[in-house]
């Protein structure tokens, strides 16, 4: 099927938050969307076996992951980094083996899929039940954003450590078609979350005001989520934080947002008009909508991220505004909002089936606005699989 500016549109805690809320909007809370289930014990298992296998080609006798995305990847645990230390060791020969405090064993058991769980105490050495655990000089594979003190102590232990970020990152960038579910899903969300947040604006509401109202409609979505809100000149600042600008008619209104389900992310931009726009304003969505298109068209496998983000770039340098897109096309998104593969030039790694990008063209021009638009979209052999709906018209919200 062509695509087109008309026709892409592919298919593809809440309750402690609401006792928080008004109770008109709680009882509106009270009862969200029910989410899709979980990925199960099964994809963990699946997921362990073909690590050990890449840790073994790499000459790897375990791999060693402290809290993190890839934690969450190989076990099913998604919890904060702290100084105890919990890391999964998996043996390239043996068992997958949750090292954790022993005051956190029971809670870590009720998600974690793991052969077994070794504690340890607070006056004992965590690391001397890892040492045990490994044997004498094994190789250990580290994953890469474990904290260098962690490294160096496993190091003392082990016979030699290095990283195996490219193990995680290989398997990850390509997205079951599970995965791809809950990213659509969290996209589902996100937009629902957009469009109720556009309906509640009003001129005098401050940035920081649409932000919390925001984060309310993704609570009645049944998720937690939130982003960027930036109105007028504040929009042309790419990652500009809420602050207190007023809004005033004739405002761009630009929201960059997103939400986890089960983990997995979503990550959406959508810039309106608050009240009639500017001619420029229109003349400028537009070239970013055919930006959008450009780089959705050249999205499929075997073409590099490089690629991409040159079939958007050129509709918006041809259109003399090269010099206001000051960023990369878009990114890959899963259990990290931002991961492997990137849409920027350099990057002249294929695509695969199964990657997940963020398509998000802009154009920001200081002390006037910015426009973003920003869609997920899986790689597929040909034409993309949408994970959001898109949008081809500049929206215009009245006062």
């Amino acid at each position: 099927m062509e695509v087109t500016r008309r026709n892409i549109v592919l298919g593809a805690g809440a309750a402690a938050a609401a006792a928080l809320l008004p109770p008109d909007f709680a009882e509106a809370a009270a009862t969200p969307p029910p989410l899709p289930p979980p990925l199960p014990p099964d994809v963990f298992r699946d997921r362990q076996s073909r690590l050990r296998a890449a840790a073994k080609a790499k000459g790897f006798d375990a791999l060693f992951v402290t809290p993190s995305a890839n934690l969450t990847y190989s076990a099913n645990l998604s919890i904060f980094r702290s100084e105890r230390l919990t890391a999964l060791l998996l043996l390239t020969g043996g068992p997958a083996v949750l090292v954790t405090p022993s005051f956190e064993e029971a809670n870590h058991r009720r998600s974690a899929v793991v052969d077994e769980v070794k504690t340890w105490k607070e006056d004992e050495d965590p690391m001397s039940v890892v040492a045990s655990i490994l044997g004498p000089q094994k190789t250990v594979g580290v994953e890469g954003s474990t904290a260098y003190s962690t490294v160096s102590a496993l190091g003392a232990r082990a016979g030699r450590v290095d990283d195996a970020t490219g193990i995680f990152d290989e398997m990850r960038r390509v997205k079951s078609e599970q995965e791809q579910g809950l990213i659509a899903e969290a996209g589902r969300r996100t937009v629902a979350a957009i469009r109720a947040t556009h309906k509640r604006i009003r001129a005098g509401m401050s940035e920081g005001d649409v932000e919390r109202i925001l984060e309310e409609e993704f609570v009645k979505q049944g998720v937690r989520g939130g982003g960027l809100v930036q109105f007028g000149p504040s929009s042309a600042f790419p990652h500009g934080a809420p602050a207190e600008r007023r809004l005033a008619k004739g405002d761009p209104v630009l929201i960059d947002c997103g939400c986890r389900v089960h983990g997995y992310t979503s990550d959406v931009t959508r810039t309106v008009s608050f009240g009639p726009p500017s001619d420029e304003l229109r003349k400028v969505y537009d070239i970013v909508d055919r930006a959008q298109v450009a780089g959705i068209q050249a999205l499929k496998a075997g073409v590099s991220g490089e690629d991409v983000d040159r079939a958007a770039r050129k509709v918006i340098e041809d259109a003399g505004y090269g010099q206001f897109f000051t960023h990369r096309l878009g990114h890959g998104l899963g259990l990290d909002g931002h991961e492997a593969p990137y849409l920027v030039h350099g990057n002249k790694t294929p695509l695969v089936i199964g990657n997940t990008e963020t398509i998000e063209p802009g154009i920001y021009m200081p002390d006037k606005f910015g426009v973003r638009i920003e869609d997920d979209y899986a790689v597929r052999k040909d034409t993309p699989g949408s994970l959001s709906e898109r949008t081809s018209e500049l929206e215009i919200v009245y006062p």
